[in-house]
C-alpha cells in the first residue's frame, strides 16, 4: 500500500452512495403507460439483490403497484435480469442486455439523464427508467488527499454507461473512466494497467469486483455494505464506508514501511556490515561483539514502538 501509485475505484456503492432513486419513467410504445412499464420492471427485478433493482422495486411500492411473481428468473452479471412476467419474457437492464437478446435499444438514449435502465417485453423495448445516484460524502476530498500523497492516477471501472460514469468522474476529479464493463473486463483492465508498470490498488464492494480485487496489488473492500465475496478477496477491509480511511491506511502504510527501512538499516547495516567486519579485523572481542549484536535489537524495538504514538489526520 505504501508503494501504490494508481488507484482504481468501482463506482456504484463505492464512489457513489449506491442508493439511486427512480426519477422518471418513459413509455416507448403506444398502449404502455408509465405504470405498465414500472410494473414489468419491478416485477422482474423483485428477486434481484442489485441496488438498482431494489430502487425500482421500492419506487413501485411507493406508487402502490401490485407486482407479479416472476418465473424463470435469471440475473445476468453486468447486464441486468431476465424473467417471465405474466407469461411474457421481460428484460430489465442496460443496452448490452437488449442487444444480447436481439432487441434493438432505443436510439434516443441521449435524452435521458442519470442511470438508464431499459425495459423490453416480448422482444421489443417498451420503456426506459431514469435513475439518479449521489456521490459519497467526502469522496472528492478523499481523492484529492490521495493524489497529494503520491497517487499519480485515479481510474474508475464500472458496468454503467460512459455518460453517467463520466459525469461522476468529473465531479470527483477522477482522471480516467472505463465504462460498460463486465466483471471479467474489470480484471482485464487491472491487468493492462499493471502491465504499464503501475502498482495498483483496487477499491470495490460487490461480487462483481471480487476478481479484480484479487488481481490488484492491493485489494480494498468497502466493509459496511460490501459483499462477503469482496471482503474475502480484499487485502484491506474498511469497516465504515468512509473513503477518507483509504488515505489514512496509505499514510499508516507509508509510515510503517519507512520504519521497516530504518530497522533494516540499523539491524543489517550495524550488525552485518560494521559488526562482522570489526570482528574479522580483530577490532572487537566476543564481549564487545555480543553488546554490538544486542544494541541494534534494542534500537529496532524502540524505533518500532514509535508507531504507537503516530497520529494520522483522519484516523481514529
Amino acid at each position: 500500500m505504501a508503494k501504490v501509485d494508481l488507484l482504481v475505484f468501482d463506482k456504484t456503492s463505492t464512489l457513489t452512495v449506491g442508493k439511486p432513486e427512480v426519477v422518471a419513467v418513459w413509455p416507448l410504445v403506444p398502449g404502455f403507460s408509465e405504470a405498465d412499464v414500472l410494473h414489468l420492471a419491478a416485477s422482474a427485478d423483485r428477486r434481484s439483490s442489485h441496488p438498482l433493482a431494489q430502487s425500482v422495486v421500492a419506487f413501485a411500492a411507493r406508487h402502490q403497484l401490485v407486482l407479479s411473481e416472476p418465473t424463470d428468473f435469471e440475473v445476468l452479471q453486468g447486464r441486468g435480469v431476465r424473467a417471465i412476467v405474466d407469461g411474457t419474457t421481460v428484460l430489465v437492464g442496460n443496452a448490452k442486455l437488449l442487444t444480447e437478446y436481439g432487441v434493438e435499444p432505443p436510439r434516443s438514449i441521449g435524452e435521458y439523464e442519470g442511470i438508464t435502465i431499459f425495459v423490453a417485453a416480448g422482444g421489443k423495448p417498451v420503456g426506459v427508467l431514469d435513475l439518479a445516484d449521489t456521490v459519497q460524502p467526502g469522496a472528492k476530498d478523499a481523492i484529492a488527499r490521495l493524489k497529494a500523497s503520491g497517487i499519480h492516477k485515479v481510474v474508475m471501472l464500472t458496468g454503467d454507461n460512459r455518460r453517467v460514469a463520466q459525469r461522476v468522474a468529473n465531479d470527483l476529479g477522477v482522471d480516467e473512466v472505463e465504462a460498460d464493463l463486465l466483471p471479467e473486463q474489470k480484471v482485464e483492465a487491472v491487468t493492462r494497467l499493471q502491465a504499464h508498470g503501475y502498482r495498483l490498488a483496487m477499491v470495490g464492494d460487490g461480487i462483481n469486483d471480487a476478481p479484480a480485487l484479487v488481481k490488484a496489488d492491493v485489494g480494498i473492500a468497502m466493509g459496511a455494505r460490501g459483499t462477503q465475496a469482496a471482503l474475502e478477496a480484499a487485502d484491506i477491509a474498511l469497516m465504515t464506508d468512509d473513503l477518507s480511511k483509504i488515505a489514512t491506511a496509505r499514510a499508516l502504510a507509508r509510515r510503517s514501511y519507512r520504519t521497516i527501512q530504518e530497522n533494516l538499516f540499523a539491524g543489517v547495516g550495524v550488525v552485518h556490515v560494521l559488526g562482522i567486519n570489526a570482528a574479522l579485523l580483530g577490532w572487537i572481542g566476543p564481549i564487545q561483539a555480543a553488546i554490538l549484536h544486542l544494541g541494534p535489537d534494542i534500537l529496532v524495538f524502540l524505533n518500532s514502538v514509535k508507531l504507537l504514538r503516530i497520529r494520522v489526520e483522519g484516523a481514529i
